[in-house]
């Protein structure tokens, strides 16, 4: 687990970082108007084409049928200069309303149209199914498709990327489990007849920072860690 602002890993979950002080409460301060509902799309600018989320339905209906306890949201902003990309996605994450039951397995991926980075956040109990090298080469294919203004492609490329490495993830952690384990192991992913299940369709990149901007003439993006805060704990259906 890493620290959004500092990025210094914290070896359980804090409420406050012990290295920089950071906390939610502080969080919160910058940020000081209502979080919106973590939604599949979140575009409070309309940035995005119209019609973006109903072309993604079809990616995310399968996602969501593969692995029911996971939900994924895409947010898209304009963040003032210097404003913190990796603070953003915290507090979204930490104060979207109506999220409680569902943020410990929650993704969040962050775009800002300012610096041309992209970020991405998960709840505390889908982090350990999340290989950094594997998830930077998917945010990476999103990434160029989003500097070349393929929205629909880089999204829905995205999500079937988050079900093929979740899956994944998810038979590798049965294969560790002791065979003795007293605890029956959670429901894995609901694959359809006939429908194979694979890793990710992506290979994982080489040096994850030397990737496409989302913007041209724009940084190059980087990922973040940015920790949500802890929840009660969730048994996978």
């Amino acid at each position: 687990m890493l620290c959004p602002d500092c990025s210094r890993e914290l070896g359980e979950p804090a409420e406050v970082c012990p290295t920089c002080s950071f906390s939610l409460q502080k969080c919160q301060d910058s940020f000081p108007f209502s979080a919106p509902p973590l939604e599949l799309v979140i575009d409070p600018s309309n940035l995005l084409p119209s019609g973006i989320t109903q072309g993604l339905n079809k990616a995310y209906r399968k996602l969501r049928k593969r692995i029911p306890q996971v939900d994924i949201s895409f947010c898209f902003v304009w963040l003032q200069p210097g404003v913190s990309l990796e603070n953003f996605a915290f507090w979204l994450h930490n104060t979207a309303p109506d999220a409680d039951s569902q943020r410990a397995w929650q993704l969040l991926v962050v775009g800002d149209r300012t610096s041309g980075r992209l970020t991405m956040t998960s709840g505390y109990a889908l982090e350990p199914f999340l290989k950094a090298k594997l998830w930077e080469a998917a945010l990476q294919e999103l990434a160029a498709c989003l500097s070349d203004e393929q929205w629909k492609e880089g999204l829905n490329g995205f999500l079937v990327d988050t079900r093929d490495l979740l899956t994944a993830a998810w038979y590798e952690a049965e294969k560790r489990r002791p065979r003795n384990h007293s605890t029956p192991a959670p429901h894995g992913p609901q694959a359809s007849p006939g429908e194979t299940v694979h890793e990710s369709s992506r290979a994982p990149a080489q040096n994850p920072r030397e990737t496409s901007p989302l913007l041209a003439g724009k940084a190059p993006y980087e990922t973040s860690d940015a920790q949500a805060k802890p929840e009660p704990a969730i048994q996978p259906s």
